[in-house]
């Protein structure tokens, strides 16, 4: 990040902030985090920084008036909308996990997959090695949040199991039917692998009791609500978009919604929005913030 940091220093240089206000720093900011090369920031972590919004001049000791985070903040829920480096960092590699599981035939793909090994037929086993996979252990490490807002669109249903992926409107079905997992044997099959145009075809470990008879029925009645494959791969679906697409802007959106705290900007200044057309807003929100907490 050496090069970056050089180029964001210049952009970003100590003179500009002793002739700037906060409101124009700030604008100055997000323009210099616009710019950012994407791509770094999807394979590496960035360090960030905050001191060019809190420089004074030379005579004049500056001071960091509100937490960091209530300036991350979006502004709808009450911020400055000054870009999370970290969020937006991790949405861009969780693009990668993204693309991993649903393009087979990427030539890197089938690179990592031989070198980690299959954890499951989505993603590779967990990095645990301490040397030489520092790039694609961080990005991995990533996987459950992709997953946890994902679920799976069955198609040919070669990739998706039945057990322990999300396929079904109503969750996992590991989750929803513990017991009768216990009772079935190959719990790793997968849709394609049990399902037939006649019926599905579970087979139990061994004879049910009365009991279970009920379970197993009710079970039988859920996944009955399967209409069948068809061709194609087997896809995630993200639930974050209509279209089941991963974004990178709504997967920042979603994660910044998810940490941010509810700072309020007073009725004073109106809607957060009229932020985004007058930086000298921003810089008020600043102070009254301060005056505020120093009251307090």
């Amino acid at each position: 990040w050496n090069s970056v940091i050089e180029k964001c220093e210049k952009k970003l240089a100590k003179w500009k902030s002793q002739y700037l206000s906060k409101g124009g720093r700030l604008t100055l900011i997000n323009s210099v985090l616009d710019a950012l090369p994407t791509y770094m920031m999807s394979l590496f972590p960035i360090p960030p920084g905050r001191n060019f919004l809190w420089q004074g001049n030379k005579e004049k000791k500056s001071f960091h008036l509100v937490k960091w985070e209530e300036v991350m903040t979006s502004k709808e829920n009450g911020g400055l909308g000054i870009k999370n480096l970290k969020l937006q960092s991790k949405a861009l590699s969780m693009m990668w996990l993204w693309k991993y599981a649903n393009n087979n035939q990427m030539l890197w793909r089938e690179v990592i997959g031989a070198k980690y090994e299959k954890e499951d037929n989505w993603i590779t086993k967990e990095v645990t090695t301490p040397y030489g996979v520092s790039l694609w252990r961080s990005i991995r490490s990533l996987w459950n949040e992709v997953k946890s807002n994902s679920k799976a669109k069955v198609m040919d249903g070669n990739k998706t199991t039945c057990w322990k992926d999300i396929w079904h409107e109503k969750g996992n079905m590991e989750d929803l039917f513990p017991d009768i997992y216990n009772l079935i044997m190959f719990q790793q099959s997968t849709i394609a692998d049990l399902w037939s145009p006649q019926g599905w075809n579970f087979i139990f470990r061994r004879n049910l009791n009365d009991w279970e008879i009920v379970r197993v029925a009710e079970f039988l009645n859920t996944v009955n609500t399967f209409t069948g494959l068809q061709p194609g791969d087997d896809k995630l679906w993200w639930t974050g978009d209509d279209k089941g697409v991963f974004k990178v802007n709504k997967s920042y959106k979603l994660m910044d919604q998810t940490d941010s705290a509810q700072v309020g900007l007073g009725s004073k200044y109106g809607r957060a929005e009229s932020l985004t057309k007058s930086p000298i807003l921003s810089g008020q929100w600043l102070r009254k913030q301060s005056l505020h907490r120093t009251m307090l």
